[in-house]
């Protein structure tokens, strides 16, 4: 084979290995649909870069020889996720495996958002997750950078990122010129990365998606759309901004002036207020609003002691976040739609009323599954995510394969 050919190839069997490993030879063959030899070839090559791993052998269905099972190797790489939100910055480290190495956590102050003071703050947060790759001996392959709002992904722009009051951010840049060009930086926002790295986590797990649809509700609802297996990101790159559809016409005022956006009804902000003034214990007058983290743990701990006003509110925003949902679904038809971020903590009381009437609003539910899902992850999702992008930059050729 020419060279391109072989670098197109050894890329299938890296985004396959990426996407389904731990995975046997033949099964790799057989998913890759290449000749036993030229597998073989491919894998030794990987195998070269540091980019792939033969594992222990493990015996399979209970006969036979056990079987040596083949994942990207875990040693040599590092990817790194930051997460730039309202009020916190996020830096984690993981392998090419997506195995945690370190996590960094930092609260930020309202007025740090201006985005030279907050790029100043997150380079430090970023230095700390940088240092633990040198420490450990790793060779970083990207860094991923996640921001909640509309982002043009090509250019490492934020066009509008509401919750921090930027427009037109040329973000990708600066925090380049921070990490002094150590290796590239690729933007995106809070919903496309959590996308990838759910799509990733269910798929080591057995549940293959080729298209699933991520919402997040913290700043604004938002979409990650998968479809194909790859993020869809629209002609304009500003996809999933589904926060400002109508969903009540003669619903409350938003703030883009319209009445009745799916905002107003499930964003976290009308979450927490409705169910905070529903609260049997009301705030004390004159207190001053919790920042959302700490007001969604307030509404948790009302929940979970069975406040009937707080109870009540969730189940109503879970109606309306159900017939969103339902919206969405009828637009794009994705096997699954996964609610993350705050409103997976929130699951046990918006799930079941979100489900009934996502059934409800249907015109064809699936028969077969729960397609109205909970998030698997964390709130690291966003951060997993971007440093699962820098993978997923070499594996379709976007960046180079390392040597």
């Amino acid at each position: 084979m020419a060279t391109g050919d072989t670098d197109t190839t050894a890329l299938a069997v890296f985004r396959h290995l990426i996407d389904h490993g731990p995975i046997s030879r033949p099964d790799l063959g057989a998913g890759t649909g290449l000749a036993r030899a030229t597998t073989s070839a491919v894998i030794n090559d990987l195998m070269r870069r540091g980019l792939v791993a033969e594992l222990e052998a493990v015996q399979q269905g209970g006969r036979g020889r056990p079987v040596r099972l083949l994942d990207l190797d875990d040693e040599r790489y590092a990817v790194t996720g930051l997460e730039i939100g309202f009020g916190r910055l996020a830096a984690a480290v993981y392998s090419l495996r997506g195995r945690s190495l370190f996590r960094v956590e930092r609260a930020v102050q309202v007025e740090a958002t201006n985005p030279r003071a907050l790029l100043r703050q997150a380079a430090g947060v970023l230095y700390e997750a940088l240092d633990l790759v040198e420490d450990d001996n790793r060779r970083l392959l990207g860094v991923g950078v996640s921001v909640a709002g509309l982002v043009d992904a090509s250019s490492g722009t934020i066009k509008y990122a509401p919750s921090l009051g930027w427009r037109d951010v040329a973000l990708s840049s600066g925090v380049t010129e921070a990490v002094g060009g150590r290796a590239p930086v690729l933007l995106d926002s809070t919903a496309n990365f959590a996308a990838l790295a759910e799509r990733r986590h269910r798929g080591r797990n057995g549940s293959q998606l080729d298209s699933l649809v991520y919402l997040t509700g913290t700043y604004g609802i938002s979409a990650g759309i998968i479809t194909g297996g790859r993020l869809w990101r629209g002609e304009r790159g500003t996809a999933g901004e589904v926060g400002h559809l109508i969903v009540d016409p003669d619903g409350q005022r938003c703030v883009c002036g319209r009445r009745g956006c799916f905002d107003t009804r499930a964003g976290m902000s009308a979450i927490v207020d409705s169910a905070l003034a529903a609260a049997k214990r009301p705030r004390r007058a004159g207190r001053e609003p919790a920042a959302l983290s700490a007001a969604v743990n307030e509404l948790v701990a009302l929940a979970a002691s069975g406040d009937p006003g707080v109870v009540a509110a969730l189940a109503d925003a879970g109606t309306w976040l159900g017939r969103g949902a339902a919206l969405i679904c009828a637009i794009l038809d994705p096997r699954t739609v996964v609610l993350g971020g705050d409103y997976a903590r929130l699951a046990p009381w918006l799930l079941a009323p979100a489900r009934e009437a996502f059934a409800e609003a249907l015109l064809m539910p699936a028969p077969d599954q729960d397609q109205l899902d909970v998030s698997v992850l964390d709130a690291w999702a966003p951060a997993e995510g971007a440093a699962l992008a820098i993978l997923l930059s070499v594996a379709d050729g976007s960046a180079d394969l390392p040597d």
